[in-house]
Protein backbone atom coordinates (compact mmCIF):
# COMPACT_ATOMS: atom_id res chain seq x y z
CA UNK A 1 0.00 0.00 0.00
CA UNK A 2 1.38 3.38 -1.00
CA UNK A 3 1.84 6.24 1.45
CA UNK A 4 1.21 8.77 -1.33
CA UNK A 5 -2.15 10.25 -2.24
CA UNK A 6 -2.87 12.21 -5.39
CA UNK A 7 -4.06 15.73 -4.75
CA UNK A 8 -5.47 18.23 -7.18
CA UNK A 9 -5.92 21.27 -4.97
CA UNK A 10 -3.79 23.05 -2.38
CA UNK A 11 -5.24 23.53 1.08
CA UNK A 12 -4.96 27.35 1.29
CA UNK A 13 -6.81 27.94 -1.98
CA UNK A 14 -9.40 25.32 -1.11
CA UNK A 15 -10.14 27.20 2.11
CA UNK A 16 -10.46 30.46 0.12
CA UNK A 17 -12.86 28.81 -2.32
CA UNK A 18 -14.96 27.36 0.51
CA UNK A 19 -15.11 30.74 2.25
CA UNK A 20 -16.12 32.55 -0.95
CA UNK A 21 -18.76 29.91 -1.67
CA UNK A 22 -20.19 30.33 1.84
CA UNK A 23 -20.33 34.08 1.42
CA UNK A 24 -22.04 33.64 -1.95
CA UNK A 25 -24.64 31.38 -0.35
CA UNK A 26 -25.34 33.98 2.35
CA UNK A 27 -25.71 36.76 -0.20
CA UNK A 28 -28.02 34.74 -2.43
CA UNK A 29 -30.17 33.74 0.57
CA UNK A 30 -30.73 37.37 1.49
CA UNK A 31 -31.54 38.01 -2.21
CA UNK A 32 -32.23 41.68 -2.53
CA UNK A 33 -31.44 43.47 -5.80
CA UNK A 34 -28.54 45.23 -4.10
CA UNK A 35 -27.07 41.87 -3.14
CA UNK A 36 -27.15 40.46 -6.67
CA UNK A 37 -24.12 42.54 -7.67
CA UNK A 38 -22.23 41.19 -4.64
CA UNK A 39 -23.29 37.63 -5.54
CA UNK A 40 -21.91 38.08 -9.05
CA UNK A 41 -18.67 39.50 -7.65
CA UNK A 42 -18.27 36.53 -5.30
CA UNK A 43 -19.07 34.07 -8.10
CA UNK A 44 -16.38 35.68 -10.23
CA UNK A 45 -13.92 35.37 -7.32
CA UNK A 46 -14.70 31.66 -7.00
CA UNK A 47 -14.28 31.18 -10.74
CA UNK A 48 -10.98 33.06 -10.71
CA UNK A 49 -9.60 30.96 -7.81
CA UNK A 50 -10.64 27.71 -9.49
CA UNK A 51 -9.06 28.76 -12.80
CA UNK A 52 -5.87 29.77 -10.98
CA UNK A 53 -5.59 26.30 -9.45
CA UNK A 54 -6.30 24.60 -12.77
CA UNK A 55 -3.68 26.75 -14.46
CA UNK A 56 -1.05 25.85 -11.85
CA UNK A 57 -1.84 22.14 -11.85
CA UNK A 58 -1.96 21.75 -15.63
CA UNK A 59 1.56 23.24 -15.97
CA UNK A 60 3.13 20.32 -14.13
CA UNK A 61 4.12 17.04 -15.72
CA UNK A 62 2.37 15.14 -12.94
CA UNK A 63 -0.25 15.69 -10.29
CA UNK A 64 0.97 16.82 -6.84
CA UNK A 65 1.16 14.17 -4.12
CA UNK A 66 0.50 14.09 -0.39
CA UNK A 67 2.61 11.76 1.75
CA UNK A 68 0.64 10.20 4.61
CA UNK A 69 3.48 8.35 6.34
CA UNK A 70 5.60 9.25 9.34
CA UNK A 71 8.00 12.20 9.38
CA UNK A 72 7.89 15.97 9.07
CA UNK A 73 7.65 17.71 5.73
CA UNK A 74 11.33 18.64 5.85
CA UNK A 75 12.36 15.09 6.73
CA UNK A 76 10.38 13.66 3.82
CA UNK A 77 11.73 16.25 1.37
CA UNK A 78 15.28 15.50 2.52
CA UNK A 79 14.67 11.75 2.14
CA UNK A 80 13.18 12.16 -1.34
CA UNK A 81 16.02 14.46 -2.43
CA UNK A 82 18.62 11.93 -1.29
CA UNK A 83 16.78 9.07 -3.02
CA UNK A 84 16.64 11.07 -6.26
CA UNK A 85 20.35 11.91 -6.05
CA UNK A 86 21.18 8.23 -5.48
CA UNK A 87 19.01 7.19 -8.42
CA UNK A 88 20.70 9.78 -10.68
CA UNK A 89 24.16 8.52 -9.66
CA UNK A 90 23.20 4.91 -10.42
CA UNK A 91 21.77 5.84 -13.83
CA UNK A 92 25.07 7.41 -14.99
Amino acid sequence: MSRFLRVGIFLDRLEDIAEAAGMLSDVVRSSGDVNLAKAVELAEDIESMAKELLNIITRWNCEPLIYTGAGTTEEIITLLDSLLKDAEKRSR
